[in-house]
């Protein structure tokens, strides 16, 4: 195995040597690969005799001190496999057949799943892992994501072949920096999500100023329901506004619409809401159109019922063409509005059982 470990750093660029030991005494390495520019050293330690989880840990310690990246290499499934930055091998069955990693690689993927998990990564040569490990192209690490498991695409639990007798739960595991960045990027952003959770709980126009950056939330009820009011007689306490769990947090504007039913009535109905949690991957529902700040606007996803607002120049505008669906439907929200202002001041002649001539489209 040192031999096979050796060739598979020479065939990297590294240069390798054999039973490397410290200046102090503190380790000695089966297989020490070098850079050319001696840079990078990485201990490649083939294991086969038996030892302690606390020794290898110990031993690891000692490299990790001095700046030199380790690998543990064994055959069969012991409790240190795992432990530590280590690779379980599969030997050739013919004569000059390559050795491969049997477990010890993973990477992230999202599959079906709202969030990206680990799942192995199968068929690697000694050499190229080898070849990955010396050049930084894949690291050891421990995972922080809530699901620390490595599974197969197509079963829970831990995949197949990294399990085995006498072997515990993978706690460190080597992988492409990129998966290393998504697992933090990922952590973070479910801890924040936590948070956010428990401030909702607490107060949902304090969670909605925090997650949003608005501060003056009376600025922008002024800001939107100025520019829908569409006649004198409306004025802001014909609105309102509320935070809104079945739009992803955001924040919703309601104000009056008709109905049919007994008679006339009429009722309140969300026109439109302010900034969804959209990292939050659900879907809100989408009657109504939605608006964020404009300074966002190109991080968005494209989506129907676009709308853009400033709050520090006052506007609030369609992101889409004038005569799109969200234009069609702001127009119909208008016509709803001018006839319930009609409806304030009926005639002498007016009848109170009867719908409105010209009631606007149902929404």
């Amino acid at each position: 195995m040192k031999l096979e470990l050796a060739q598979a750093a020479r065939a990297a660029g590294f240069h390798a040597e054999y039973e490397v030991g410290a200046p102090d005494g503190s380790w000695r390495a089966d297989v020490m690969a070098t850079s050319a520019d001696g840079t990078r050293r990485v201990a490649l330690e083939a294991q086969l005799s038996p030892i302690t989880v606390e020794d290898v840990q110990a031993r690891t310690d000692r490299y990790e001190a001095q700046g030199i990246t380790v690998c543990w290499f064994g055959v069969a499934p012991r409790p240190w496999i795992g432990s530590t930055p280590s690779l379980l091998l599969d030997s050739p069955q013919q004569p000059g057949a390559p050795w491969t990693v049997r477990a010890g690689i993973a990477r992230m993927t999202s599959g079906d799943s709202l969030y990206q998990h680990w799942v192995p990564v199968h068929g690697v040569s000694l050499t190229d892992a080898i070849t990955w490990m010396v050049n930084d192209r894949m690291r050891p690490h421990t995972p922080v994501w809530v699901a620390r498991t490595v599974r197969d695409e197509n079963r829970g639990g831990w995949a197949s072949e990294w399990v085995g007798p006498n072997l515990e739960e993978w706690q460190v595991w080597w992988t492409a920096p990129r998966y290393i960045d998504a697992d933090v990027q990922q952590e973070r952003e479910f801890r924040e999500q936590a948070e956010y959770a428990k401030l909702v709980a607490i107060s949902p126009r304090d969670a909605f100023r925090e997650r949003t950056g608005i501060e003056h939330l009376s600025t922008l009820k002024s800001l939107i329901c100025g520019h829908f009011s569409n006649n004198t007689m409306r004025t802001l306490a014909d609105f309102s506004m509320r935070f809104a769990p079945e739009y992803e947090d955001g924040m919703a504007f309601y104000g009056y619409r008709w109905t049919r039913g007994m008679g006339k009535t009429r009722d309140r109905k969300p026109f439109m809401v302010v900034y969804p949690n959209l990292r939050s991957g659900q879907t809100w529902v989408h009657d109504v159109p939605v608006a964020f700040p404009a300074s966002i606007g190109d991080q968005l996803p494209k989506m129907e019922g676009l709308w853009l607002f400033d709050l520090a120049e006052k506007r609030i505008w369609p992101a889409e063409p004038p005569r799109s669906v969200v234009s069609a439907a702001m127009e119909s929200w208008n016509l709803t509005t001018t006839i319930d202002a009609q409806q304030q001041n009926p005639g002498p002649d007016a009848d109170d059982t009867t719908a409105p001539e010209h009631e606007p489209p149902r929404q």
